[in-house]
């Protein structure tokens, strides 16, 4: 019996394997660089955690609550563990199954027979260890322990294209838990920049408002001396209400920021409706990165989470063709019992009394009313929507680094631009009240400075605020981290991964880069 399931298990590991094996798209990616700087593999490593550039530790804090209590990271890391324990289930399929069972009965054979015994036994007879039958209704025990191996032959390879969609699936999986903490690492920045925005405009117009309240009592009093006319005074209210009418909106904004840092960050119901406070920071606390890390276009194919899952998934649906093209052919399965069985408990384990099995079926799909057709042609169909989907992932990666790329260089040049302007308002606004003191201007001009200045103050805030945001889509659009490997990868995932990369799509080493530009600190 060894010898035959030997010689079984040899011609089930030397069968074919039906189905494509993968190949990886052809892209027209670009040649050259995205930019002129390359970092070296000891940057690309620094780089991981890309938001303690900012170096704010508010931000750091929030980030570190939300990768550890996000409900949507929670929720990948089920489906990941989900994922895990399918691809162990596929790997076992690929093994025998061995089975242990003890029978224990008492029964009482029929008077116009004799009982077969024991049937639901190993053996399936009644006979004792001397070979005896029982006479018509008598009345006797049986016990039995076998072990029985079951073994479906891998002959087509359908269970070898399950593992490898299984395992596909969990990289999948994995890389789209990446893509989730990226995403969620990335609102928590934007939120948390628009929210210090806020808080500076709310701050510019609270002290605007100060200042407009002093100023148009000093004009009530010049009014009532008769040193300025009715419409002077009135104007001067009018730029008061108009700064008072504006901080609600921005009050509003700010609370809606803290709700949504709230949600992102894992806060319970409770603590959400109770208001969630935000330690108190400003834009002068924030370290604004200049040296912005780029990659080759290739590169960005490896290092985005999201590119690595959806080419993973493509992986699992190629997979998956092999395993509906396998169900068109016969399936081979093996099973083999060893035991003993006795009317007597002491005889149980003598050598007389083992029994022993093996056999093997084969079954043949004839005629299925185009089940198996229709199953192969899904397949296909779903293979074909995953390259798609891979192939509109890349494309959608490099319009995000193109976007992200034009939006760093223009947000740096209007925030020079605003910062210029802030200042100009305010000399012209010390100008101007120069010039009133000493009649040489009307009233109206200094109004008009001060809501100039006003309006440019907001301005810079939302300057400030999109520069922020662009260095942070930036990030995100180059894959966070410039770090080959999934945080969700284990070293046996990682060489799972590997199987599918050619030699001309492993990414260069740093070695191989131009020289790379150092990080300034």
């Amino acid at each position: 019996m060894r010898k035959a399931i030997l010689l079984l298990a040899v011609a089930g590991l030397s069968a074919c394997t039906l189905g494509p094996d993968y190949e990886r798209p052809t892209m027209d990616l670009p040649d050259s660089a995205l930019d002129a700087t390359l970092l070296s593999k000891t940057q690309q490593d620094a780089m991981a955690y890309w938001w303690t550039r900012y170096r704010d530790p508010v931000l750091n804090e929030l980030i570190d609550d939300a990768l550890d209590d996000n409900l949507d990271v929670a929720l990948q890391a089920a489906r990941f563990r989900e994922a895990r324990a399918q691809l162990g289930l596929a790997n076992a399929n690929l093994f025998p199954s061995i089975q242990g069972q003890a029978q224990a009965a008492r029964e009482k054979t029929s008077y116009l027979g004799a009982s077969s015994g024991g049937s639901g036994g190993a053996g399936g007879g009644a006979s004792s260890g001397s070979g005896s039958t029982q006479a018509a209704g008598q009345r006797y025990n049986y016990f039995s322990v076998a072990a029985t191996l079951s073994y479906e032959l891998d002959v087509f390879g359908g269970l070898r294209r399950a593992s490898e969609q299984a395992r596909a699936q969990l990289l999948s999986s994995a890389y789209t838990q990446d893509s989730i903490r990226l995403g969620v690492v990335s609102d928590v920045v934007t939120n948390y920049m628009s929210l210090r925005a806020l808080e500076r405009q709310i701050r510019v117009t609270q002290e605007t408002i100060k200042t407009r309240q002093k100023g148009l009592e000093l004009d009530q009093q010049r009014y009532k001396y008769g040193a300025i006319d009715k419409l002077t005074l009135l104007q001067t209210r009018s730029l008061l209400e108009t700064a008072q009418a504006q901080l609600p909106p921005l009050q509003q904004q700010a609370s809606e920021l803290r709700s949504s840092l709230a949600v992102l960050t894992g806060h319970t119901p409770r603590e959400i409706m109770a208001g969630s406070n935000v330690e108190p920071g400003s834009f002068e606390d924030v370290h604004l990165p200049e040296d912005l890390p780029v990659v080759m276009p290739s590169l960005l194919v490896e290092r985005r989470p999201d590119i690595r899952a959806a080419e993973a998934s493509l992986i699992a649906a190629n997979a998956s063709i092999g395993v509906a093209k396998a169900r068109f052919f016969p399936t081979f399965d093996l099973t083999a019992m060893i035991g003993t069985e006795a009317l007597d408990v002491d005889d149980l384990f003598e050598p007389y009394s083992e029994t022993q099995s093996i056999s093997g079926a084969i079954t043949a799909p004839i005629f299925d009313f185009g089940r198996r057709q229709a199953n192969y042609d899904t397949a296909i169909a779903q293979k074909d929507a995953a390259e798609i989907m891979y192939r509109q992932t890349v494309r959608q990666a490099f319009s995000e680094v193109r976007d992200a790329l034009v939006a760093v260089n223009l947000t740096d040049r209007r925030l020079e631009s605003v910062q210029r302007q802030v200042d100009a308002y305010r000399e012209t606004l010390e100008l101007a009240n120069v010039r009133y003191d000493v009649g040489r201007t009307a009233y109206f001009e200094v109004l008009d400075a001060q809501r100039q200045l006003f309006n440019s103050q907001l301005d810079l805030a939302e300057a400030i605020r999109d520069r922020f945001t662009a260095t942070a889509n930036l990030f995100k659009a180059l894959g966070g981290g410039w770090t080959e490997n999934s945080d969700s990868l284990n070293d046996e995932l990682e060489a799972a991964r590997d199987v599918y990369r050619s030699d001309e799509d492993t990414p260069r080493e740093a070695s191989e880069e131009p020289a790379a530009q150092p990080v300034s600190e």
